[in-house]
């Protein structure tokens, strides 16, 4: 079970770096810090980080759905912290705010 929770978390995690590096790759490519990520530099396609990143969401779902109902529909309802998170930085300074308001 705590391998499941894991690997998922591992999982998910890395979906929301990907949706991340996908939505900001215009501003990445003008900020020092981050102008080398690989979709900002350009070492990845947006059409490689479309397939990269349904490749980790159908493996989180595939843990997901090793779970009971319960945590199923938890993960269900974590996909748009996943989702919405990326985006609350452009509009807050305090985009870890928007997460608590979302629990």
């Amino acid at each position: 079970m705590l391998s499941l929770f894991g690997t998922g978390a591992i999982l998910m995690r890395g979906a929301g770096c990907t949706i991340n590096d996908m939505w900001d790759r215009d501003f990445d490519k003008k900020v020092m810090r981050t102008a080398n990520r690989p979709i900002a530099a350009g070492d990845i396609s947006t059409f490689q980080s479309f397939v990269f990143l349904g490749g980790q969401l159908t493996l989180a779902l595939g843990v997901l759905l090793c779970l009971n109902y319960y945590s199923i529909a938890m993960g269900a309802a974590s996909l748009l912290l996943v989702v919405t998170y990326p985006l609350m930085k452009r509009i807050t300074f305090w985009p870890q705010l928007a997460l608590g308001q979302k629990r």
